[in-house]
C-alpha cells in the first residue's frame, strides 16, 4: 500500500495541481483533479489507476506518465550555520 493506492481523484481539493512528467521524453504538465475526472472512466479512478491509464501530452510521443502532486509549500534553504 501507498499513497496512489489510498486515494481517489475525487478525494483531492479542486484546486490541486497533479503534475504528470513523461517516462520515455521527460516532457512535464500539469492537470487539475476536474481535468482528470472529465476523462471517461476516470471519476472514481485511485491515482495509481489514473497514472497507468494518463499519457505524454506530446502527441508524438504517447509514453507512460509519473503521477506527482504539487504542494505549494514555500521552503527556505538552511539559514543555519557554525558559529
Amino acid at each position: 500500500m501507498n499513497w496512489k493506492t489510498d486515494l481517489r481523484i475525487s478525494d483531492l481539493d479542486p484546486a490541486a495541481r497533479i503534475e504528470l512528467t513523461c517516462k520515455r521524453c521527460g516532457i512535464t504538465h500539469y492537470l487539475t483533479p476536474a481535468q482528470v475526472m472529465q476523462q471517461p472512466g476516470m471519476q472514481q479512478a485511485y491515482l495509481d489507476e489514473a497514472e497507468r491509464r494518463l499519457r505524454c501530452a506530446s502527441r508524438f510521443c504517447r509514453g507512460p506518465v509519473r503521477l506527482s502532486l504539487v504542494h505549494d509549500d514555500k521552503t527556505e534553504g538552511f539559514a543555519g550555520g557554525m558559529a
